[in-house]
């Protein structure tokens, strides 16, 4: 009987609150966020001629008029995408445009940079170039700290 009791009072209410919260809060917010004004204005119109030709015509005639403003939604689709094609094709060109600019910069830098690299050879003097090497400390003095050179040897 406690599992019975714990069953009703408890499981199933609980049970029956998760499916709400699944239907009504979950898939309703999916189904808003895969909501597009095409679709409202689409559920509009054919709202609208269906109830307004469900009452003077058949209803073959209200599916045909409700088809008919399908199409022409389909028209201002299309429409819609040739602009959208448009505005795709100024993008590349400004993006090639851009691609350009920015050759054309590089090779201006990688230009001047080679100029001024020559600038500076052209200005050394030749007795710069000639200046004294490191002298080597060739004395024996302290070579080893009393190890021979070069070899290790036990104390």
């Amino acid at each position: 009987m406690k599992n019975w009791w714990r069953k009703w009072s408890y499981e199933i209410p609980l049970a029956f609150s998760d499916a709400l919260w699944d239907v009504l809060v979950v898939q309703f917010a999916d189904f808003l966020d895969r909501l597009t004004i095409r679709r409202v204005l689409e559920f509009v119109a054919i709202a609208l001629l269906v109830m307004a030709f469900v009452q003077t015509f058949p209803i073959d005639l209200a599916i045909l008029f409700a088809g008919d403003t399908l199409m022409y939604l389909e028209i201002a689709v299309a429409i819609r995408l040739a602009t959208g094609r448009e505005h795709f094709q100024q993008m590349l060109r400004l993006a090639a445009r851009l691609a350009r600019f920015a050759m054309r910069l590089l090779r201006v830098a990688v230009d001047r940079s080679v100029v001024r690299i020559g600038k500076l050879r052209e200005r050394r003097s030749p007795a710069r170039l000639k200046k004294p090497g490191r002298v080597s400390d060739s004395s024996d003095d302290d070579r080893g700290f009393g190890i021979g050179w070069g070899v290790l040897q036990a104390a």
